[in-house]
């Protein structure tokens, strides 16, 4: 699985060691003793703090960002990391030690752990710290919410002493299913299981589990590396406003121990469906006069590309999450009057609040609800809640047009639509 990357931008540590010419170990550059210096730091007040084995995985976990490794080399080289931990000594050193034994780069592992079994049998390890890594998977189970847009894989994993954990992946239902957060949580934090008394949980195999957390975070590192216009900006980087990224290392571990084969058909599609033939015909349907042609035109080239972003790629099909986010975050950057010259780059971006768009964005929109609902069951059994999404959502639209105007019109005054 590809490293994630930190939402941040990546790392934030200068880079780290340089060649020797000698050929041994490369040199320690002042760059990354600071490295050493930092991760030393943290593992003190980690191990002053008497962590549990979770708390003390999750610091293993994000304190890599500090480590070199082969693709990313910046930070400190894994072999000065061991070396200084075993010259430190004691938990912090232990704690060091068995950070690279579970997460560091895959070919220093071994040596970390050999270390970490010497450090052990000296008596200056403490019990959370040999606990970091220890994971043997037990269960799986998918979570959705109520429209099944919104779900999460929680896998259980047990440790040695016959404690468990979960590590859970949030997957969305727009920008293609990209993974949303990773959480890390312990038995006394309520499991999600089929028993837990929470709706829309079923168990799935580990395999599964597998297979759907890796298409999700494949579809995140490749929406991280795409680059996008403007019109998709925002919303990709609110698909990318990912929570939990300090766990990236210890969720490529954990989902390695989980057997192959598996299948992620459960959330994700093959191929989207085609639905160029629906579209064309909503498109050449009589439309009321009040609805203008460029901005009626906008609006459907929205909507396909929407359709496309969602993780079904099913624009026919509409919940009120779907109906929030094209209302409110997708389709007001997209008007084609332009507005007021920028400030900043002293050119003009599309105007938000032009009314002759708004107007004919919330006439067509309402229609295109019930002609999906006629074309599709899902969007049928939630034909109210959608329109009902739809008319908060146009009210919010409506009442950040008369702020940005400054002034206190009633709503129908700013909804004057140009002549088609």
């Amino acid at each position: 699985m590809a490293r994630p990357k930190s939402r941040h931008g990546g790392r934030v540590t200068p880079k780290g060691t340089r060649p020797s010419s000698n050929g041994g170990k490369p040199r320690l550059s002042p760059e990354a003793r600071y490295c050493l210096e930092l991760m030393e730091a943290s593992a003190a007040e980690l191990a002053t703090g008497g962590p549990d084995a979770d708390e003390a995985d999750r610091w293993a976990s994000g304190v890599q960002d500090f480590v070199a490794f082969p693709k990313t080399p910046v930070g400190a080289q894994p072999a000065h990391v061991l070396d200084h931990a075993r010259e430190l000594g004691g938990a912090a050193g232990a704690a060091m030690t068995a950070a690279v034994a579970a997460y560091g780069p895959s070919r220093h592992r071994a040596a970390a752990r050999r270390q970490l079994e010497q450090m052990a049998a000296s008596g200056d390890t403490p019990p959370w710290a040999t606990a970091v890594g220890s994971a043997a998977p037990a269960e799986a189970f998918l979570w959705r919410d109520e429209w099944g847009e919104g779900c999460a894989v929680t896998i259980h994993y047990e440790r040695s002493d016959g404690s468990r954990h979960g590590l859970v992946v949030e997957i969305g239902w727009f920008m293609g299913g990209a993974a949303r957060a990773l959480d890390l949580v312990s038995e006394r934090d309520g499991f999600v299981s089929a028993s837990s008394g929470r709706t829309g949980v079923e168990p799935v195999s580990l395999a599964d589990a597998r297979a759907l957390c890796l298409r999700a975070l494949d579809v995140l590192t490749a929406l991280a590396a795409a680059e996008f216009d403007s019109a998709e900006a925002l919303a990709v980087h609110d698909a990318l406003d990912f929570e939990g990224m300090d766990l990236g290392f210890l969720t490529e571990q954990r989902l390695s121990l989980l057997p192959e084969g598996g299948s992620d058909a459960a959330l994700f599609v093959s191929a989207p469906p085609d639905r160029s033939a629906v579209l064309d015909e909503f498109t050449q349907a009589a439309r009321p006069p009040n609805e203008g042609d460029a901005e009626f035109l906008t609006m459907m080239a929205a909507l396909s590309l929407f359709g496309l972003l969602c993780r079904d790629g099913d624009v026919l099909h509409w919940t009120p999450c779907r109906v929030d986010m094209f209302v409110e975050d997708f389709i007001p950057g997209r008007s084609p009057a332009d507005g007021p010259e920028c400030l900043e780059c002293g050119e003009p971006h599309p105007d938000t609040f032009d009314p002759a768009f708004m107007s004919t964005v919330e006439s067509a929109f309402g229609r295109w609800l019930r002609f999906a609902a006629e074309h599709s069951e899902p969007s049928k059994e939630l034909l109210e809640e959608n329109l009902q999404a739809a008319a908060e959502a146009f009210g919010c639209w409506r009442a950040a047009a008369r702020e940005q105007r400054g002034d206190r019109r009633s709503v129908p005054d700013l909804w004057l639509p140009r002549a088609s």
